[in-house]
């Protein structure tokens, strides 16, 4: 079991560990953004295969991307949900984790709509919270994080806690 002793209080924790998992819709479109990947690979590295997928980016992503940008249509049908799962200790770290919880963040169009969202409320944040005469700040201090959510969470972007396993006993 790995872990790591504070140095102002010598305090044993449990270094933080993270991982990335992906999951699709369809064995399909894996295979499709498998097969894509590959061929932008291929085509990035030379200055022909760039100006190809500069210039033809609906034959090469079978219409999913053009130079156009997104209709409104497809904007108003575009949505994201991002799903955190994390893994702890209810009390004493011994053995290995007894508690999970599960988190989804979803909204509006990640691309035009969230985004802009998401970096407004931050400068807001910034504005609000900034620098005073306090030197460098971390972007957890900055963002002030109860209120960022919630200024976020009224502009129609959701976090929820969708599941917390606790042990019995």
């Amino acid at each position: 079991k790995a872990v790591v002793s504070t140095q102002s209080t010598g305090e044993q924790k449990v270094p933080a560990q993270s991982g990335v998992y992906m999951s699709y819709q369809s064995t399909g479109l894996f295979l499709y953004l498998c097969v894509f990947g590959v061929l932008f690979i291929i085509l990035v590295q030379t200055s022909f295969g760039r100006k190809l997928l500069l210039k033809y980016p609906k034959v090469f992503t079978l219409g999913l991307v053009s130079s156009d940008g997104a209709t409104p249509e497809q904007i108003e049908q575009a949505s994201f949900s991002l799903t955190f799962k994390g893994q702890g200790y209810s009390g004493e770290i011994d053995g290995k984790p007894d508690t999970t919880v599960e988190a989804v963040v979803s909204g509006p169009d990640p691309g035009y709509v969230s985004c802009s969202r998401f970096i407004t409320q931050a400068a807001y944040s910034v504005l609000k919270h900034g620098p005073r005469n306090f030197g460098v700040l971390t972007p957890g201090s900055m963002l002030d994080i109860t209120e960022y959510v919630e200024r976020l969470r009224k502009r129609e972007i959701k976090f929820e806690i969708t599941q917390v396993s606790k042990p019995q006993g």
